[in-house]
């Protein structure tokens, strides 16, 4: 009994871990560009540059996580760090009338995680 019971318990961590890797950095950034371009109409010129600025944020956001040594709590002021200079850049790159779209969207997302 004990046996199957660890073997069920075994087979839903590993089934948990399957799960949890799926993050590709370049995926996400392209995903995020194209939700972007939905919501800001971005310019061809814009896609290229935020992409690019996305796909180091989520690198970096990875790395982050990945990093065994940093307390939950260092590794989340790092990410909030990450964001926030990225979030920067975008809106710098952004139209006047795109920024307060921009600043919408990510109140959005902030609420989402919440």
């Amino acid at each position: 009994m004990k046996k199957l019971i660890l073997t069920g318990v075994s087979f839903l961590f590993a089934m948990t871990m399957l799960f949890a890797q799926d993050v590709n950095p370049e995926t996400k950034a392209k995903e995020v560009v194209v939700e972007l371009t939905e919501k800001l109409t971005l310019t061809a010129e814009q896609q290229t540059a935020i992409h690019d600025i996305v796909l180091e944020k989520v690198k970096g956001k990875v790395a982050v996580k990945s990093n065994t040594t940093m307390t939950p709590e260092e590794a989340k002021e790092q990410i909030e760090v990450i964001k926030a200079t990225a979030n920067g850049k975008i809106n710098d790159l952004l139209t006047e009338e795109q920024k307060p779209l921009f600043a919408k969207y990510v109140e959005e997302k902030e609420a989402e995680k919440m």
